[in-house]
C-alpha cells in the first residue's frame, strides 16, 4: 500500500493506472463531475475518456450518491447519441454511497477520500485541488477485499434492509 496526497493522486494513480485500464473501471463516489485530465497529450472531460476506453473494449460501473452534475450529464449524452458508450457504461446511484474507491482491472485500488471530481482525481492546479488523501493497492490479493465490497453493493446486497430504501431512486436489490 502507498499513500498518495493531493496532487499524487493525479500523477501517480490517473495518469499512471486509470488511463492504463485494459479491462475494467468500477468506481464508488459520492459526487461526479466533469473532471479533466490529460489523455494522450490533450486535456479531456471524463465522459470522453470514458467514451475512449469503451471504444478500447473497457467497462464501467459507478456507484454514486448524487446525481453526476449537468455538464458531466449533457457531455455523456452527448457522446451516447447512439447507445455506444451507454453499452459500456453502468450507474447505479445508491444515496448512501460516500465509499471512494476506484478499482482498474482488479489489479489497483485507489480508496481514500477523492471523488469522480476534477478538484478529487482530476487535473486541477495546486492550488485549486481539494486536499485529498489516497492509499494505493496494488496487486490481486491487495485489490480483492475492495471488489468484493462493491460488488456486495452492486447486486444489492444492503439493500433488502436498507431503511431508506423508500427514498432510494432505484434500489439494486
Amino acid at each position: 500500500m502507498k499513500t498518495l496526497l493531493n496532487r499524487q493522486i493525479y500523477e501517480e494513480f490517473t495518469q499512471t493506472r486509470l488511463v492504463t485500464a485494459q479491462r475494467f473501471v468500477w468506481i464508488a463516489t459520492a459526487n461526479i463531475k466533469t473532471t479533466g485530465l490529460r489523455y494522450r497529450n490533450r486535456f479531456i472531460s471524463f465522459p470522453d475518456f470514458m467514451a475512449i476506453l469503451v471504444n478500447r473494449g473497457v467497462f464501467f460501473r459507478i456507484i454514486h450518491a448524487e446525481l453526476p452534475s449537468r455538464p458531466f450529464r449533457d457531455r455523456y449524452e452527448h457522446l451516447d447519441s447512439k447507445g455506444s458508450l451507454s453499452a459500456g457504461v453502468e450507474f447505479l446511484q445508491c444515496i448512501r454511497m460516500h465509499a471512494k474507491i476506484f478499482i482498474v482491472d482488479g489489479e489497483a485500488a485507489l480508496v481514500g477520500s477523492p471523488n469522480l471530481t476534477g478538484a478529487g482525481i482530476g487535473a486541477k492546479s495546486h492550488m485549486k485541488r481539494n486536499f485529498e488523501v489516497g492509499f494505493l493497492f496494488e496487486g490481486e490479493e491487495e485489490t480483492l477485499p475492495f471488489l468484493n465490497y462493491f460488488d456486495e453493493i452492486w447486486m444489492g446486497d444492503p439493500c433488502r434492509s436498507c431503511r431508506l430504501r423508500t427514498v432510494c431512486p432505484a434500489p439494486a436489490a
